[in-house]
C-alpha cells in the first residue's frame, strides 16, 4: 500500500524534476532535483521504478 503524500514541498520538486527529464533528459532532472532537496532515495525510486509512481506524477 502507498504511503499519503504529506510533503508537497517535495512532491513539487519531484514533479519539476521529472518535467525536466522528460523536456531535456534525465541529468537535467536529476539536477533539478538534487538542487531542490529531493532525497537520493526519492530520487532513485522515482527514475528507476516508474511503475511505483502514484496516479499524480508525470508519466513518461
Amino acid at each position: 500500500m502507498k504511503q499519503a503524500r504529506v510533503d508537497k514541498k517535495l512532491e513539487a520538486a519531484v514533479n519539476r524534476g521529472l518535467a525536466a527529464a522528460l523536456l531535456a533528459d534525465i541529468r537535467a532532472g536529476v539536477k533539478v532535483m538534487v538542487e531542490e532537496g529531493v532525497p537520493a532515495d526519492v530520487m532513485v525510486r522515482v527514475f528507476l521504478a516508474p511503475q511505483q509512481r502514484r496516479a499524480s506524477d508525470w508519466r513518461s
